[in-house]
């Protein structure tokens, strides 16, 4: 399997270099349209958040854990190492859909993705939606998506990027990006290599020095972490009419298991695990007046290696085909339907049997204005499953605009949807502990969100409210009855409000952006499908009820400093012993040097700046006070006398 892995990505990288150095000196005017036809449009009433490059920007050496709990109330369940899953509005990490390109790239073995592994270099910008979204992506999009994209500009000539940074506890992050593209031919390549050794200092609250009556003093050992992957892009403008796209993600994702505060202390046996992901993904895209066709084809692996054991390899392969119709004048309104297919099969050691799997989901999309001021959108999507029950999930969603002025306006919306969430392979068939009779997981997502912008030269506000209900039926747990078995054993109902609000003031040279986000939750299991639970009408464990953050930043000139702080509430454990809340404050200082074409960024970060001693999940350290140092350099829009002719 590596080295069919290896022959796709030279083919990939090999097809995209060939079809780029063919095409720089043949350049066409064409006309400048839309190349990824989003569906968003269609997800009227839902709650949306747009994290921008300024935003990715600050994190860009870091991860999609460290962009997420910095600028929105989403709680991330993460350790020290190489290991972090969301944990969106209380649901679990088995039901947020994490999406690129539109396809989702969830484990179909583990269910979910571990967010450390997602660089934030890769991505121009990440969009985040709250709450259901199935009736357009499918399974797992319970508790909310994630989008993760880049929006391709032309005629930009080259771009060259290069990012150095240096951290505390030997750690480094190297990024490479370099780009072209004309009036036809738009091409990117961005490579990163990243490593953590971990080994910082804490106190172990697990560990007690009974002659000092006071806590041991440790240094944190084995959860070292390297990771590298490469990113390239293809976008071809055929004609004024189509365009041919090409994207192929790498990843190879190396991490020791981080132990225990008493495991670190006293030592023991340590594992390690390898990830390995490939994503390869093609499509055509052909616009014609009101028509739209688009379809998309691809193949993605995920390979998993536990202590270097090639007797305990666990990866899948899925083959992806995607075809949609849009028509943006059909019935007064804007129509989206189409038929997803994949083929799924997994090459894990405690499966029995040679396990295929074949999905099919067909779905259809509309989208109008019901009466002025109030748009509409209707979403149906019927997936099925081969040797399983088929899903149907609908949603409804309306936004009536209050106020529309040149320089404010309010939106009210409402959205009600039902969701699903397919067992995971490892849930079916994972011997003997797989139960192939389990169901799928239901929801029901009920929204009523507002906001309301002002804007007036440079400066802008808006703020946002949010209330939400939701509830997931045939909850599944790994229970320990008989042995240790998936069951769907509950009825959760998830329950609260959510506030963002930001504002930007420009005054004389300053450029003052703030922001506040904050989420309450009561997510309690209301309903047990068996006799032995003892957590009904408890709060979920990781499942803070309080969690917020803030930032501001302030751009002087070429001069920027960045603070954000942090709060987490208290949440409860696997024992259903409370583990404390806590606060965290970072801030950074940089500033761009400008060399006509050329930029020069240099950051210093310092991160918990109060040194807090807190624990994400219990007994697992997390470092003190950190430092942070990044470099910066970008060359863009070079082009050559031949392009500027054109």
């Amino acid at each position: 399997m590596p080295i069919n892995k290896f022959a796709i990505l030279v083919f990939g990288l090999s097809l995209s270099a060939m079809v780029w150095s063919q095409s720089l000196d043949t350049l066409i005017t064409l006309q400048e349209v839309q190349v990824i036809a989003e569906k968003e449009q269609y997800l009227i009433g839902s709650k949306i958040e747009t994290l921008d490059s300024v935003k990715l920007n600050s994190v860009l050496g870091g991860s999609l854990t460290e962009i997420l709990n910095l600028y929105l109330p989403i709680y991330i369940k993460q350790d020290a190492g190489g290991l972090a899953t969301i944990r969106f509005r209380g649901t679990s990490p088995n039901h947020t859909a994490i999406l690129f390109n539109g396809i989702n790239i969830n484990s179909l073995t583990l269910g979910h993705s571990n967010l450390s592994n997602i660089p934030i270099f890769l991505f121009d910008e990440v969009k985040i939606q709250y709450g259901s979204s199935s009736s357009l992506y499918g399974s797992d999009a319970i508790g909310g998506s994630i989008y993760l994209g880049n929006n391709p500009e032309w005629d930009k000539g080259y771009n060259v990027g290069v990012q150095q940074d240096i951290a505390s506890f030997g750690s480094c992050f190297s990024g490479l990006k370099l780009g072209y593209s004309n009036k036809k031919v738009k091409y990117s390549i961005k490579l990163f290599y990243q490593k953590k050794r971990n080994n910082f200092p804490f106190l172990n609250t697990a560990v007690r020095d009974f002659e000092k009556n006071e806590f041991a003093v440790d240094t944190q050992k084995n959860a070292a972490l390297s990771n590298y992957g490469v990113l390239q892009e293809l976008y071809l403008k055929i004609s004024d009419k189509m365009f041919y796209y090409l994207k192929l993600w790498y990843e190879d994702n190396w991490h020791q298991i981080q132990p225990n505060m008493s495991a670190n202390y006293y030592g023991g046996s340590f594992k390690e695990i390898q990830n390995k992901h490939l994503r390869l993904i093609s499509g055509f895209k052909y616009y014609s007046g009101k028509h739209k066709l688009t379809t998309d084809f691809g193949y993605i692996n995920d390979y998993q290696l536990y202590d270097k054991n090639d007797e305990q390899l666990i990866s899948t392969n899925s083959l992806i085909a995607n075809l949609n119709y849009f028509n943006t004048r059909f019935l007064n309104g804007n129509l989206n339907t189409g038929v997803n297919y994949t083929h799924i099969k997994p090459d894990v050691y405690a499966y029995n049997g040679n396990i295929e799997e074949s999905r099919i989901d067909i779905f259809s999309s509309y989208k109008r204005e019901l009466i002025p001021r109030m748009s509409m959108a209707l979403n149906l999507r019927e997936s099925i499953v081969s040797d399983y029950k088929s899903q149907f999930s609908p949603s409804l969603g309306l936004d009536y605009l209050f106020v529309n002025s040149s320089n404010q306006t309010l939106h009210c919306k409402f959205s009600v949807s039902h969701s699903y969430k397919i067992p995971t392979f490892n849930d079916r068939y994972w011997y003997p502990n797989g139960n192939p009779d389990l169901l799928s997981e239901k929801g029901m997502n009920y929204e009523f969100n507002t906001k309301y912008e002002f804007t007036r030269n440079k400066n802008s506000f808006h703020i946002g409210l949010t209330g939400f209900l939701m509830e997931v039926d045939n909850w599944i747990q790994w229970v320990n009855l008989d042995i240790w078995r998936p069951r769907n054993i509950k009825k959760v109902q998830n329950k609260g409000i959510e506030l963002h609000f930001e504002n930007t003031v420009q005054i004389s040279g300053y450029r003052l952006n703030s922001g506040i986000n904050y989420s309450l939750t009561k997510a309690i299991e209301v309903k047990s499908y068996h006799n032995q639970s003892t957590s009904t009408g408890k709060q979920l464990i990781y499942t803070p009820r309080h969690i917020g953050n803030a930032f501001i930043t302030l751009d002087y000139r070429k001069w920027y400093l960045l603070t954000t702080a942090s709060y987490t509430g208290e949440r409860f454990n696997e024992s259903y012993k409370t583990l404390d809340g806590y606060f965290l404050l970072n801030t950074s200082l940089g500033k761009n040097f400008h060399f006509k074409k050329n930029i020069i960024s240099v950051n210093f970060k310092v991160n918990n700046l109060l040194n807090k001693a807190y624990q994400n999940q219990e007994l697992y350290a997390m470092p003190g006070r950190n430092y942070a140092v990044s470099i910066k350099y970008s060359i863009t829009r070079l082009k050559f006398k031949q392009n500027e002719k054109d």
